[in-house]
């Protein structure tokens, strides 16, 4: 098993103080909207909190690698950042509820586990997992393809997956056993949104089939896991779905053409959904979207070099509400603390300039 040695455990709040990435403590009066607490890092997409409520970040999801940081809110070394582990490219990270261990998808699609003593562990190889369990609506002639993005932990301690590219979820136990435990349909999507000129040198019909492509999973306040999926070609906004899959699901097949009462539509009318999180105390839903305007919109911002702005959106009792408006951009991930404080990052794709923050309102 391959093994590399941390520096500590991410339930262990001694600190090492770090200079560099630590922005100064924010100035007395009235609490910004947004409180910037880390920038300089190094694509910075995942994100979660130790049960202390510390924020968690790992680096290197789309750039160079970096250690996994906690930043320190409570206590008397608080605003310094401890170091985690040494350099490493993660996609996702996650805190287990059952013992605060850290979990985190590398960037080879392996599934890392930080025991208690510091020790990471791989615990399961999701490319080599998916070879054997391929997509059964793939539209791309890559049926065994994976791309591990989302990433939480279920209350006793197992590990959840969402995979992109296999458009399924999957269930790992510490000692690395996996079962699928929903897989995702495709739907049925128009195309009027896209250019006449793309519609036509594609040959696109009205409407075409798209892939669910699930990025993100988080457990709810009742027990459930909620997966948020970006939706593929065409990328039409609004197309977007938040899935409830019953913790207990083995096959589930999430579809809105044939209904499984083991997976469900809790929310939708999303636009290309880079994260969700859940506050544990009161179900209030987060959802971190690409942009406004979707994928093909973000993507511009590649040729261009000006990235429209991410969302972030509160929901509870079915209302909506844009949180932190234009001061987001190239979103990584987001996750609510058992206090019920929400952190996001952001700035992915701008080399060294990746940030973490804590979000009020």
């Amino acid at each position: 098993m391959r093994s590399v040695r941390a520096l500590v455990a991410l339930g262990v709040t001694s600190a090492t103080l770090l200079t560099t990435a630590v922005l100064a403590a924010p100035t007395a009066g009235a609490a910004p909207p947004l409180d910037v607490l880390l920038t300089g890092l190094s694509s910075p997409k995942g994100v979660a909190a130790t049960g202390f409520g510390d924020p968690v970040v790992g680096q290197g999801a789309f750039g160079a690698p970096g250690p996994v940081l906690i930043y320190l809110l409570h206590g008397p070394e608080r605003g310094s950042t401890l170091e985690v582990t040494e350099p490493i490219n993660l996609i996702d990270v996650a805190v287990s509820p059952l013992d605060d261990t850290g979990w985190g998808i590398g960037g080879d699609g392996v599934l890392y586990h930080q025991l208690a003593d510091g020790t990471i562990v791989a615990v399961l190889d999701i490319f080599a997992y998916q070879e054997g369990d391929p997509d059964p609506v793939d539209q791309e002639d890559f049926p065994e393809e994976s791309n591990p993005y989302g990433l939480a932990v279920l209350p006793n301690g197992d590990a959840l997956v969402a995979d992109a590219a296999g458009n399924d979820l999957i269930r790992v136990t510490p000692d690395g056993d996996a079962t699928t435990m929903a897989r995702f349909d495709l739907e049925t999507v128009a195309t009027d949104h896209l250019p006449p000129e793309l519609i036509e040198e594609l040959e696109l019909p009205a409407e075409i089939t798209a892939e669910a492509v699930p990025t993100s999973v988080a457990i709810g306040k009742d027990g459930a896991i909620y997966v948020g999926e970006l939706k593929g070609f065409p990328f039409r906004p609004g197309s977007s779905h938040v899935w409830r899959v019953d913790p207990d699901a083995d096959g589930a097949f999430c579809s809105v053409n044939d209904p499984d009462p083991d997976c469900t539509i809790a929310a939708d009318g999303f636009t290309a959904i880079q994260d969700i999180a859940i506050n544990q105390n009161n179900g209030t839903l987060y959802v971190y979207e690409l942009a406004a305007d979707g994928v093909l919109a973000f993507e511009a911002g590649f040729e261009s070099g000006e990235f429209p702005s991410a969302v972030l959106l509160k929901v509870k009792n079915d209302r909506r509400t844009e949180l932190v408006a234009g001061q987001l951009s190239q979103p990584g991930g987001v996750a609510v603390a058992r206090n019920g404080t929400v952190f996001v990052t952001d700035r992915v794709f701008d080399p060294e300039s990746g940030r973490l923050a804590l979000v009020r309102g």
